[in-house]
């Protein structure tokens, strides 16, 4: 009986010993927009070369490591030793600094995480007014429109473009913060600071703005879409330029 069971555990090593020593193919990565596939690989397999053998021993154990902006995470084998890893990110509408962290929330402006970590494609925001902040709990935001505003203005950065200088540029790549104020909400845009006030008509100063910007390419100052009226077919604009100086 003894034997037997020597000859089993024995057969157990050798088998895990096979299955270390058996590289991955090629690993892809889906859902991601956060991470360079290199940044992944450390996080999924971290430093061990037999990654196949973790990956498998992750999905047996049921033990998948935990990635910050990353609510959960699957695994496929095949064909033969290739590796899917299938990543479900949190959704994030932007983030604000707190002390020597960054809060990201998401679009119901629940924070979802505090990291000292520059997430790519996220808008910084800025003057919401926010004097503490808990993960997994509200922005005690004192008006009830900016998380709307926010999200209003990230949707339409990232999915319209303009001719910018001479070449097709997206909007997301120019844009570096969301600012409030007591004149409301505006964007930064390269050197161009675009005022557009209040949430009301926000769409329709979204795109006036998409249109004029092309305009005052390579040119500093403020555009001001505060006052914008309704029913202009080609609404008047106010384009304050930067002296030298300021």
């Amino acid at each position: 009986m003894k034997k037997w069971l020597l000859v089993i555990a024995l057969s157990v090593v050798a088998v895990l010993v096979i299955l270390a020593l058996i590289p991955a193919g090629t690993i892809r990565y889906e859902g991601n927009e956060y991470y360079s596939e290199e940044e992944l690989t450390k996080q999924v397999f971290g430093d061990t070369k037999p990654r196949y053998f973790v990956a498998l021993l992750q999905e047996k154990l049921g033990n998948h490591t935990e990635i910050p902006f990353v609510d959960h995470y699957e695994v496929q084998f095949g064909p033969g030793r290739d590796i899917t890893v299938r990543l479900y990110e949190r959704s994030l509408a932007g983030y604000l600094r707190f002390q020597d962290y960054n809060l990201y929330f998401d679009w119901s402006g629940t924070v979802v995480e505090s990291s000292k970590q520059q997430v790519e494609g996220v808008f910084e925001v800025t003057g919401l007014g926010v004097d503490y902040a808990v993960v997994g709990e509200k922005l005690p935001v004192a008006d009830s429109t900016a998380i709307d505003s926010v999200l209003t203005i990230t949707q339409f950065l990232k999915k319209e473009s303009i001719r910018w200088n001479g070449t097709e540029t997206k909007l997301a790549d120019l844009a570096q913060r969301i600012r409030f104020s007591s004149d409301g909400v505006s964007v930064d845009l390269g050197d161009i600071e675009v005022l557009l006030g209040s949430a009301e008509n926000m769409d329709a100063k979204l795109f006036l703005m998409e249109d004029i910007l092309p305009e005052l390419a390579g040119r500093k100052g403020t555009l001001y879409l505060d006052n914008y009226q309704t029913g202009t077919v080609r609404p008047h604009y106010v384009f304050k330029e930067t002296q030298p100086g300021e």
